[in-house]
């Protein structure tokens, strides 16, 4: 038997070893891992750049990753994320990708018609779960997306526009599933006063180094390594990067630009999660740190 066919037997078992956790009580606190990954955190806070225009000073922004829905998240919890995602009334949200468990599962995502809504828009785009199947289930999905009035940017961008300052919203298609189109992305962002790209996989961000002129944004936001899912002491257990824990989780400054690698909210393979707690972002830009208050 071949590798490919051994590597393929183990994840049918992880899989159908992970359905069936998903079926234990993760109420239950003694069943920590299983408790952990079912728990979500808000994470809230100001993000500083003197390099933002004034015109978008105090804008919220709402970053939400790795959803999963399927056989390990249901559609309560997909939901329950909504309403707590909406509760924040933010200016902007964005998507970063792995709705589902597959393609599939990323349509059938799509097709519970979740009801986020922000003041300005909504964006989203795909993650190598999203992009198992071919091309032709790229374009069902955003259609889905359109459907839901989400804007889909996979090798696009979108620029919004404030009393003749810009800020630029952009993202690619999946680093290792799909055909990350850099170049493009970066001429359609080349006049903004500010990028803000979150392609699913920061793996894509070591790329700057072979792309002329360099980083074409100021602030990354990506998803995809679940803080490691399985972290101890700071180290995943098993990275989803080729470049282990170099965008484990959370904020790094890479290139003259701020990086900020989310934990996501849902799991792959088994609904576990040990050092890497759940989260969903929000972010109020900011071009100056807010005086301290006096009492």
């Amino acid at each position: 038997m071949g590798k490919k066919s051994k590597g393929k037997k183990r994840a049918r078992k992880t899989v159908l070893l992970g359905k069936l956790l998903a079926l234990l009580p993760a109420s239950c606190i003694l069943l920590y891992p299983l408790y952990l990954a079912a728990q979500l955190d808000s994470v809230e806070e100001d993000y500083v750049n003197p390099a933002l225009p004034g015109a978008f000073e105090g804008l919220r922004l709402a970053f939400v990753s790795d959803i999963h829905y399927g056989a390990l998240l249901g559609e309560d919890r997909v939901r329950a994320l909504v309403r707590r995602v909406n509760a924040w009334q933010p200016d902007v949200i964005l998507l970063g990708g792995d709705y589902g468990e597959d393609s599939d599962g990323a349509l059938a995502f799509w097709r519970l018609r979740p009801g986020f809504q922000a003041k300005i828009c909504v964006a989203a785009t795909v993650g190598n779960h999203d992009r198992t199947l071919p091309e032709s289930n790229l374009e069902k999905i955003k259609e889905a997306m359109r459907a839901n009035d989400v804007i889909p940017l996979v090798n696009d961008a979108i620029v919004l526009d404030r009393q003749g300052q810009t800020l630029a919203l952009t993202s690619t298609d999946d680093f290792y599933n799909g055909c990350p189109d850099l170049p493009r992305i970066a001429a359609l962002c080349a006049r903004a006063d500010f990028t803000v790209f979150f392609p699913h996989n920061p793996d894509i961000l070591a790329e700057m180094d072979d792309l002329p002129g360099g980083p074409f944004y100021q602030l990354a936001l990506c998803g995809h390594t679940h803080g490691g899912q399985v972290a101890l002491f700071g180290h995943a257990l098993h990275s989803s990067s080729q470049y282990g824990d170099r965008y484990l989780s959370g904020w790094y400054r890479e290139n003259g630009t701020d990086i900020l690698v989310s934990n996501g909210v849902g799991t792959s393979m088994l609904p576990v999660r040990l050092g890497a707690r759940p989260q969903i972002h929000l972010l109020t830009l900011r071009s100056r740190k807010a005086p301290l208050l006096r009492e």
